[in-house]
């Protein structure tokens, strides 16, 4: 029965070994009941899933041999083409965004490019730039590159914090068929905005300040080495005294000012994305494999991980109770993540289990969507 369940993900992985596979999937098991990707903790759960009494040195070694043999690879993206059949991703908004950590004397720093699906953050690509402080444009460039040879992102909306600014990325992004909406600080391209026709900075922002309307929005035309662009100046929907305002740049000169701060506003989906990844979901910050090779290839099973509980979470996230808080506002007592993430930890005791459950969900999507995988490039 299992050695069939592997036979058949192997269909979908027609270069790899079995036996790669299988430990993929293992990794993958361990990683959701335990939610570490820690693998010398991982390595004393392997014996709670497979037959046998394998010495905890012995599951070790078996674990980091995906790594030895696979990580300078292209198994890492292969895993994302086959764990995104389960979504429908088609997507209008893409978010880029940073999250840092240091171990011992070692800085991590993933520079991640994720689609928003169903209102979650979803990491489609990343890279670590391996330092403390904000990615430069080479950095960023050399990113979208890369991702743009594996999905296609043509007339997508892109959002980005204040970090992600400058003319050569802009117009990068714009020769890209990428559109953006992003954040930039109020004395970013001062200068330009009050030479151009209409208010000038200083009187946008007064006017949206004095409003009395929630999340108050105007904007201009302005120009920027020859690209038009729109210049928005919109109430900060935090009421933060410290930025009462949010200044935004966006090529979508068509668009209204209120619906580019609206849909500014899905860019914090990506911080409860890394929220997931690290402190309440995987603890990617416990990642201790030596070379960025090695620790990409886990990044991927550990999406591979996420992807698996966010389709699971989204089928009955409306069966999910609310909780009322103290200032009146309602969410959820879970997020859809770990709604998914517990389903799956339940229904799979065991790895027998875990390769049916991944198999059937695969078949499913395969037979309900004739083509799931809009955002990935046929090349």
């Amino acid at each position: 029965m299992l050695e069939s369940l592997i036979a058949k993900v192997k269909e979908h992985f027609p270069n790899r070994k079995r036996s790669c596979l299988k430990n993929i999937l293992l990794l993958s098991l361990c990683l959701l009941h335990k939610e570490t990707v820690n693998l010398n903790k991982l390595k004393k759960s392997v014996n709670l899933f497979i037959k046998g009494n394998s010495q905890v040195d012995s599951n070790y070694k078996r674990l980091i041999r995906i790594f030895d043999d696979y990580s300078r690879s292209h198994l890492w993206i292969e895993l994302l083409r086959y764990v995104f059949q389960l979504l429908r991703l088609r997507t209008t908004h893409l978010i880029i965004d940073g999250t840092s950590w240091k171990r011992g004397k070692r800085w991590f720093h993933y520079m991640t490019l994720s689609v928003v699906y169903q209102g979650v953050s979803i990491p489609i690509y990343w890279k670590d730039i391996s330092k403390h402080g904000h990615s430069n444009v080479y950095e960023r460039i050399c990113l979208m590159k890369r991702a743009l040879k594996h999905y296609n992102l043509a007339g997508k909306i892109l959002l980005a914090d204040r970090e992600y600014i400058g003319k050569e990325w802009f117009n990068y992004l714009i020769d890209s068929q990428v559109d953006f909406i992003i954040r930039i600080k109020k004395t970013d391209y001062k200068g330009l905005i009050n030479q151009s026709t209409g208010l000038s900075h200083k009187s946008m922002t007064k006017k949206v300040v004095k409003s009395k309307v929630h999340q108050k929005a105007i904007s201009k035309l302005i120009e920027i080495q020859g690209m038009r662009l729109q210049f928005v100046v919109v109430k900060n929907p935090k009421n933060d005294k410290k930025d009462p305002v949010i200044y935004l740049l966006t090529n979508l000169i068509e668009l209204s000012a209120k619906s580019v701060a609206q849909d500014y506003c899905v860019r914090t989906k990506i911080e409860q994305c890394f929220k997931h990844l690290k402190s309440n979901g995987f603890d990617l910050e416990q990642l201790n494999l030596r070379t960025k090779s090695r620790c990409r290839l886990l990044m991927a099973i550990t999406i591979f991980t996420y992807v698996l509980s966010i389709n699971e979470g989204l089928k009955t996230y409306k069966q999910v109770p609310d909780k009322i808080y103290a200032d009146g506002s309602i969410e959820k007592v879970k997020s859809i993540f770990r709604h998914g993430s517990d389903l799956i930890a339940n229904w799979c005791s065991d790895f027998k289990d875990f390769c049916h459950y991944v198999c059937s969900q695969i078949d499913e999507a395969i037979s309900k969507y004739q083509s799931p995988l809009s955002i990935l490039s046929s090349s």
